[in-house]
């Protein structure tokens, strides 16, 4: 069996000694400085099957070194069937995949959101296995087919299981589907069907509170909240996490107060996540005392190998917000420190982010030099990262020379560093290379990524300029290909046919096709009056 993985390779051969593997484990999610902490990974996906007493699911450390999830977690493609790989792995082995061993590559892979390989596995495990479900194993697959198919073949899934599985953990992954799809009529139903039957825990509040949140409805996030103490349900982190953010989102320092006057009375379900939250509050308000000593407490709840990679990389942004660049570097080194190696492209990336957002160009370049020295996958969003910058600054020869580098390595550049370059050179005047770039980006896109129309209609605009009918139709045909072309892309042709003296109306007949009239702009275009 042979697996690709860009450009990388996982070669299976039967037999004791004939196993040749080079394994590419998968690229960590990118840690971009962000204006609002991200929720904490463990409530977004760790908790799908926790139930109300259980504390959130670590990967089982036991499981780690096990040669199958290795074998799993090196299969990054989420296009790549992974049963193959483990009904390979067991005929070289003479052994089945274990269930606890099934467990923990479905956990680890929802968690790493690569939920239609989650999904395969789990039910790889009762077709193929022909392994009984408990009801854990349910409620993951109730939340993985919500994820892929969406919530009606959930709901539809949740009908047929048997009523002995129908437990709480079911029960609370179905309404976090609903919640999640906002589905409020269908979630509050449930809800009161929970609470009738006992089932209504801290999980289940939480995700009314999340509901509630999404759509806006604050005053309904306190009620749920005050319901849920008048029940007598012990809130935990998520329930404290919940309602700081929902103040944060209000600006309400008032009611933040409160939650850390109940903190220090001894009633700490504080994370790490909720101080950096709060400090953000605090530091948006100028209360830059009050910003710093949350966190410092939020650094005191960092658990490294669990959540250190978004919580550092978090705190990183914020101590470069408040200009205390002793504390950046400090962090930094804990963050080297204590972090695991697998994290490193996402450290880095975070490093960058950090020091281009300082300014410190210099910085960010020794930086992406020791990133360079270490042994890890050549990742092209830290390069963007810098190339980016050297763009805004209109350093195009270090730009180029930063790209030539990583082609001459045998890595092939995404779509979006072409037009990131090729932004650089519309900014130093260069329009005629950065046409080129433009079109290259278009015509070399996979999968996935989406133009913004700035370097397009630039494009556009050069072309009228030049009368060059057929270069700006080729343009427009490739961006086609990748989404429905806009009124601006139009008119950019229109004006182009229109400088060239050439008839409109088979290009009007195709802007009516695609939905878009003519409006105030087109006729002043068709008249000469706009260029």
């Amino acid at each position: 069996m042979l697996l690709h993985r860009r450009g990388l390779l996982l070669l299976l051969r039967g037999g004791g000694g004939g196993l040749v593997r080079r394994l590419s484990v998968a690229a960590e999610e990118a840690v971009s400085p962000s204006p609002h902490p991200p929720p904490p990974p463990q409530q977004q996906e760790d908790t799908v099957v926790a139930d109300e007493t259980a504390s959130p699911l670590p990967l089982p450390p036991r499981y780690w070194k096990e040669e199958s999830f290795r074998r799993v977690v090196a299969v990054a493609d989420p296009r790549i069937p992974l049963a193959p790989v483990l009904e390979q792995w067991s005929l070289v082995k003479e052994r089945p995949v274990a269930k606890p061993e099934l467990q923990s590559i479905v956990k680890y892979l929802c968690h790493r959101r690569r939920f239609s390989q989650a999904l395969e596995l789990s039910m790889w495990m009762t077709e193929r296995r022909h392994l009984h479900l408990s009801p854990g194993d349910v409620a993951y697959r109730l939340y993985l087919i919500s994820k892929v198919h969406g919530v009606d073949r959930a709901v539809a899934y949740f009908d047929s299981v048997p009523s002995q599985l129908r437990k709480q953990q079911c029960y609370g992954s179905l309404l976090r589907c609903y919640a999640e799809a906002e589905c409020v009529d269908k979630a509050e139903e449930l809800f009161e069907k929970m609470r009738g039957m006992g089932m209504a825990g801290s999980y289940a509040y939480n995700a009314m509170m999340r509901l509630y949140s999404q759509i806006g409805q604050v005053e309904r996030v306190h009620s749920m909240h005050q319901a849920m103490e008048d029940s007598g349900i012990v809130p935990d982190i998520f329930t404290i996490d919940n309602l700081v953010s929902v103040y944060a989102d209000a600006e309400d320092i008032e009611a933040i107060e409160k939650v850390l006057e109940k903190a220090h009375s001894g009633n700490d379900l504080m994370t790490w996540h909720s101080y950096a939250t709060i400090g953000k509050v605090f530091m948006k308000a100028g209360m830059h005392e009050r910003a710093l000593q949350a966190f410092q407490e939020s650094e005191k709840r960092i658990a490294p190998k669990k959540n250190g990679r978004v919580a550092y990389g978090l705190l990183l942004t914020m101590y470069a917000d408040l200009g205390m660049n002793s504390e950046v570097d400090r962090i930094w080194d804990v963050y080297r420190y204590k972090v695991p190696a697998s994290a490193c492209n996402s450290m880095y990336m975070c490093r960058i982010s950090v020091l281009l957002k300082m300014n410190d160009i210099a910085g960010a370049e020794k930086a992406f030099e020791e990133w360079e020295s270490k042994h890890v996958n050549h990742d092209f969003r830290l390069i963007n990262l810098l190339l980016n910058a050297y763009c805004k600054e209109g350093l195009m020869e270090k730009a180029e020379a930063l790209v030539d580098q990583f082609i001459k390595k045998g890595r092939t550049p995404f779509a979006n560093t072409w037009y990131n370059l090729a932004g650089g050179y519309f900014k130093v005047g260069q329009a005629s290379k950065a046409v080129d770039l433009t079109k290259k980006a278009l015509a070399s896109v996979t999968a996935g990524w989406k133009p913004d129309l700035t370097n397009v209609l630039m494009s556009l605009n050069y072309f009228m300029e030049q009368k060059n009918i057929e270069a700006a139709e080729e343009m427009a045909s490739l961006l086609q290909r990748l989404v429905p072309l806009t009124r601006d892309v139009y008119h950019g042709l229109l004006k182009t046919y229109v400088n060239a003296g050439k008839p409109v109306s088979e290009l009007l007949d195709r802007m009516k096709k695609d939905g878009i009239e003519v409006d105030e702009e087109t006729d002043k275009i068709l008249a000469g009056e706009v260029h």
